[in-house]
């Protein structure tokens, strides 16, 4: 595999071909974060407005000193000799934001990055052409403005720029963050397979998420060989698994999609967790980064409606997992908690009217997670409860009491999934699920976002144990 351990240790980026056609973008974006020296590199270019003079070029070999990294973003046909100089200046990693090379899908195209890869003659590691290239928060290398600059420990390699910048928007709504970002376009030289080798062996990363398009058949072997030695949780998004798509990747990134079966069947036998979306990618890291790897097996519910206790019951139990009666013990303590009628202490809780209790919501909930034989508490909230205006009976502890509820989970040690419905008063529940991923606590909106992944990080679980 391609040594990138230099990665973690990148102290000098230059922008090649930054413009003002494009306003300087993405030397702008860079130099909104970037810890370490920022070279503009561009020809034509002798002022760049709140950007220092002294650090702009005309070829990045006039530079004094180092380059570690280099960001290119000039015409396809100016790409050759721009790698011939940075190869000539010692730069360890370029990406290539420029397209129109093998993704073109014509002669030209294709050739065009076989030459790349000659002149690159492995002195130089590419990530690209036709991608966004690496986005690490630690050292505040960013091609996008207002990304996060907190660094974290997910990991996401994705072909498709498109994917990431919406994946690290979304952590910042998610409450988790990355500590590296790669994509990586064509992969004419650093691949699927070599950014997976490095993030499986990079000390700064727990979790890795990949979006797959593809990959050359040729590397199938090295891909297993990869798998086999990782010991961290993998979860996995194929693209182009249908007739329609596949079509699609061929164009989005000259991949060529592959047999699904053989791509399911890999991902079984190498334990990796299998999603359908992009938000799934991204709530199966939130669940990991919040709760860690955990056993869903028994399920208490807590619910205001008797009838969505019932919708959640069934889908629990659709996706594999139980509803079951408390232990005895457990259930004489909550038969002492309800005192409203319409209420039941039976699991699935309803609680009813008795929400505007809200005190002894919070006793209800952790007798309930007191439970040995409970894994995980799932609970509902409608947004609207969070308005006074609302109440039936003035509580005004109640948002304070709830909070206290959603933190349970943290004091027992055990998942609580709170769902709350952004019908009527969504700016509520957006507000909330704000302040709580803070703490570490996810909030969603939906039951279908979570509860279908519950079951397969439980097989990853069981999975590793019995290694």
């Amino acid at each position: 595999m391609k040594d990138l351990s230099f990665i973690n240790d990148i102290k000098s980026m230059a922008v090649i071909g930054t413009s003002a056609k494009r306003n300087f973008f993405f030397l702008k974006n860079h130099q909104e974060s970037f810890k370490g020296s920022l070279y503009a590199i561009n020809p034509t270019v002798k002022e760049i407005p709140d950007f220092p003079k002294e650090n702009i070029y005309k070829s990045i070999k006039e530079v004094p000193g180092k380059v570690d990294f280099a960001f290119i973003t000039v015409p396809a046909k100016q790409v050759l000799p721009v790698i011939d100089e940075c190869v000539e200046k010692g730069v360890k990693l370029v990406s290539i934001f420029t397209a129109e090379f093998s993704d073109a899908g014509t002669k030209e195209g294709i050739e065009l990055e076989k030459e790349l890869l000659t002149r690159a003659d492995n002195k130089i590691r590419i990530l690209g052409p036709n991608g966004m290239g690496l986005f690490y928060p630690k050292l505040g290398i960013a091609w996008r403005g207002f990304f996060p600059n907190t660094p974290g420990n997910i990991g996401l390699i994705a072909q498709s720029g498109g994917m990431c910048n919406i994946a690290i928007y979304t952590s910042m709504e998610l409450g988790f963050n990355f500590s590296k970002v790669f994509s990586f376009g064509n992969g004419a030289d650093l691949d699927f397979v070599d950014l997976l080798y490095f993030l499986s062996n990079d000390p700064e990363t727990k979790v890795i998420l990949l979006y797959i398009e593809g990959i050359k058949d040729n590397r199938f072997d090295a891909l297993k060989e990869v798998l086999s030695q990782n010991k961290k949780p993998i979860v996995a998004l194929k693209g182009g698994v249908s007739e329609t798509g596949s079509k699609a990747v061929r164009t989005h990134t000259a991949s060529i999609s592959g047999n699904n079966k053989i791509w399911s069947a890999l991902f079984k036998q190498y334990n990796i967790i299998e999603v359908d979306s992009l938000e799934q990618l991204l709530y199966t890291a939130q669940i990991i980064d919040f709760y860690g790897v955990n056993e869903f097996k028994n399920v208490a519910v807590f619910s205001i409606s008797g009838g969505y206790g019932v919708v959640l019951v069934d889908l629990i139990e659709k996706y594999g997992m139980n509803v079951p009666p408390f232990s005895n013990e457990i259930q004489l303590k909550l038969d002492e908690k309800f005192f409203i009628n319409g209420t039941s202490s039976n699991n699935p809780l309803d609680v009813a009217a008795q929400m505007f209790h809200s005190h002894t919501l919070v006793e209800i909930v952790d007798t309930a997670l007191s439970d040995k034989k409970i894994d995980t508490l799932i609970m509902d909230m409608p947004s609207w409860y969070f308005d006074p205006k609302y109440y039936i009976t003035r509580d005004t502890n109640f948002n304070e009491n709830i909070e206290k509820v959603f933190k349970l989970g943290l004091k027992r040690y055990k998942p609580l999934f709170p769902i709350i419905q952004e019908a009527h008063c969504p700016e509520v529940s957006i507000r909330i699920a704000r302040k709580l991923n803070q703490n570490k606590i996810a909030i969603y909106r939906n039951p279908l976002d979570f509860i279908p992944l519950l079951p397969k990080i439980t097989i990853y679980k069981r999975k590793s144990l019995s290694k």
